[in-house]
């Protein structure tokens, strides 16, 4: 017998027409292959699935020629031979073998491979693509939410709602935590922390379980106790079945250090001045709105106090911002070390700074004890930048409630009393009084008169003329501007000029002045000079050199015949830049007058400084000429100091015979007073030696 014979029994024959049929009817295919790997029976749909054909595979067909079939249909993509040898060994040990069959058109075959007796098997064939592919897009959906629930930037933790073990733990959670989602997943919170976290856990998640709303709370990561350097902030919600009943906890958590970090900067910035570290304005408004408060409950009174560094703009201007930013630094410090622990020091802006005084005892004797300490401390020098800066303060002094109920009250009669101190003459502090802002109302009104008094046309030029004082003949005229005010009358100049200096007006107001007087001097005999004195403001915020270029072309006066008296206080300020100017000034053919001799800091070394081509002596000397031996030795020196540097001096405020008798023994070349002359418009001005009347004063 051969072994053929063996494997297929002569006995077996094809199953009757009507099981065949039944078999047929099958949804599911069916093949079953004897001991030898060869076809007994299959059915319809075993043909159908793989793309057979009856003709091709029949009853004792080997295995492996329906498998190249199904290769060769696309139905079948895997290795023929070992998978012949696979299904053979698997059915030799009488196990049952479970596989997927897949097509070129992406069709899926679940395939029951079971032995049947005697090295027999009958294997089942289910399609089942369209399940695979739902279980395939499951699978995608279910890759995308986890890759995207591991991106969200917070922490996210899913526990069951009834044992609380945890569900579901993404990579910041993971990191939050400081345990693997492996160490943490079928776990409950006493299983993983310590009893103390793992306490603290289950506190909060009962607490949000017992409450049945969100739950948001603040702490450091419960991994890293006592590191306060990081913050959390957390979510619980509770996610409920179909019955309403809670069914999973959901926690939420952000790492909201940077946030908290970038919070409290931002309003450390907002509250506090960049550069000295001292609370700003709008810190000092919330600390006096607290004091307001505290003085309403329980009458504490307390004060405000304004000062400005003086002649912190020569500063920055002579020894550059850095230097400037390092005396606020130093100042700051000074003011700090000055005050007690309850009082608030800001700086405003600029060179302005403010306090918030607190005090036991008598209000006005602590603002005075303060403000007397401030200008002790600022009246010694300070080392900045290794340059040695002397300043000085002015100080404004307000009281609560007395000077105001609110915050922009009180600071703004601290700063009416801090004007005053200023104005009259710094290094001062003067307290608020009520007729103060009467002034600053009187002073407001004022400004706007002057601008429209600019536009409208309302100023004049006066010209006091000049005299030898060897021939007592004119030689120029000083041009001296003025405000007829429309039903008012003359306005003093004493108080318009300063006025229009700290409003900036005096550069249009300053340049009408010298075109004005150029023009007039055209009309004049030409050994007339005329005299214009030019403001500091004009050099910081005008175009000077060209004005007044401009001015001579557009008059046609030459420039021999004008002269610009300037102050001290021109090179006090921007030193080496206004002496670029004035020698461009002196390049156009003008001569450079230095007004007011004699009563400034240092009026001789700016003798060395610039080739001045006069000097005017200050009328306090002449004053005083007849009476003081003083003042007549003071006089008689600069004049000297003039002649043996070649410069020509003029007495200002010549007002008797005496004091011209004096001039003219001493010296004097020029002379120029109401003895000579009094102030006049161009068309009254006239040309011959001055006549001295009886009294002593210039003839009618």
């Amino acid at each position: 017998m051969s072994e053929e014979d063996v494997l297929q029994p002569p006995d077996a024959g094809p199953p009757p027409a009507s099981a065949m049929l039944a078999l047929d009817n099958m949804s599911q295919g069916l093949a079953m292959f004897d001991a030898g790997a060869r076809l007994v029976l299959c059915n319809a749909s075993y043909l159908r699935m793989y793309g057979l054909s009856a003709d091709t595979v029949k009853r004792g067909c080997p295995l492996r020629d329906i498998l190249e079939l199904k290769v060769r249909a696309g139905t079948f993509l895997g290795d023929v031979d070992q998978a012949v040898d696979r299904i053979r060994a698997k059915i030799a040990s009488g196990n049952t073998i479970r596989a997927l069959d897949e097509s070129i058109d992406q069709r899926v075959v679940a395939v029951v491979t079971s032995p049947i007796g005697g090295g027999a098997w009958m294997s089942t064939h289910d399609d089942i693509t369209e399940y695979a592919q739902a279980v395939r897009e499951l699978n995608r959906t279910k890759a995308f939410l986890d890759n995207v629930i591991d991106h969200v930037p917070a922490a996210i933790i899913v526990k069951d709602a009834v044992n609380l073990r945890y569900l579901l733990v993404n990579k910041n959670g993971e990191e939050y935590l400081g345990h693997s989602r492996d160490a943490l997943v079928g776990r409950t919170a006493q299983e993983v922390f310590s009893p103390d976290a793992a306490e603290i856990i289950s506190a909060n998640d009962r607490k949000a379980l017992s409450t049945n709303r969100l739950q948001t709370y603040e702490s450091p990561p419960l991994h890293r106790p006592g590191d306060d350097s990081q913050m959390i902030f957390g979510k619980k919600i509770i996610v409920r079945d179909q019955n309403g009943q809670p069914d999973y906890l959901l926690s939420i958590i952000e790492d909201v250090t940077e946030r908290v970090r970038t919070a409290k900067q931002l309003t450390y910035q907002a509250h506090h001045d960049a550069l000295t570290g001292l609370a700003n304005r709008v810190l000092l408004t919330e600390r006096i709105g607290e004091a307001l408060a505290r003085l309403k409950r329980r009458g504490d009174r307390f004060s405000v106090i304004l000062l400005d560094l003086d002649h912190f703009k020569s500063v920055n201007d002579s020894l550059g911002h850095p230097v400037g930013d390092g005396l606020l630094k130093a100042a700051a410090q000074k003011l700090q070390t000055s005050l007690r622990e309850d009082d608030v020091v800001a700086r405003l802006g600029g060179d302005e700074f403010a306090i918030l005084q607190v005090f036991e005892g008598d209000q006005r004797e602590a603002g005075i004890a303060l403000a007397n300490r401030i200008l002790d401390v600022f009246g010694q020098t300070f080392e900045v930048g290794g340059h040695k800066v002397v300043t000085g303060a002015s100080i404004g002094l307000a009281f609560a409630p007395d000077h105001g109920g609110n915050a922009d009250q009180l600071i703004k009669a601290a700063d009416l009393a801090l004007y005053r101190a200023k104005s009259g003459g710094r290094n001062q502090f003067c307290i608020f009084e009520p007729s103060m802002e009467a002034e600053a109302h009187s002073r407001h009104a004022l400004e706007i008169d002057l601008r429209n008094a600019l536009r409208q046309g309302e100023f004049e030029v006066h010209y006091q003329s000049l005299f030898s004082v060897a021939t007592r003949r004119p030689c120029g005229a000083e041009a001296l501007v003025r405000w007829r005010k429309p039903l008012h009358g003359m306005v003093s100049p004493a108080q318009f000029i300063p006025l229009a200096e700290e409003t900036g007006l005096i550069v249009p107001l300053g340049e009408w002045v010298l075109r004005t007087a150029c023009a007039d001097a055209t009309g004049w005999p030409p050994e007339m000079k005329v005299s214009v004195n030019v403001s500091p403001v004009q050099f910081c915020k005008g175009d000077l050199v060209e004005t007044v270029a401009s001015a001579l072309v557009d008059s046609g006066l030459p420039p021999e015949r004008l002269e610009l008296e300037i102050t001290e206080s021109v090179l006090l300020h921007n030193n080496d830049e206004n002496l670029a100017i004035l020698a461009a000034l002196k390049s156009l053919g003008v001569s450079i007058v230095l007004d007011d001799f004699g009563t400034g800091y240092s009026s001789l070394s700016y003798l060395k400084l610039f080739p001045f081509d006069k000097i005017k002596i200050d009328r306090s000397f002449v004053s005083e000429l007849s009476d003081r031996s003083d003042c007549a030795a003071i006089v008689c020196a600069i004049i000297n100091l003039a002649r043996a540097l070649k410069i020509v001096t003029t007495a200002e405020g010549v007002e008797t015979r005496e004091q011209l008798a004096l001039l003219r023994a001493a010296g004097c070349s020029i002379a120029q007073g109401y003895l000579l002359s009094r102030p006049v418009i161009s068309s009254q001005m006239t040309f011959a030696a001055a006549e001295i009347g009886e009294r002593g004063d210039a003839a009618a």
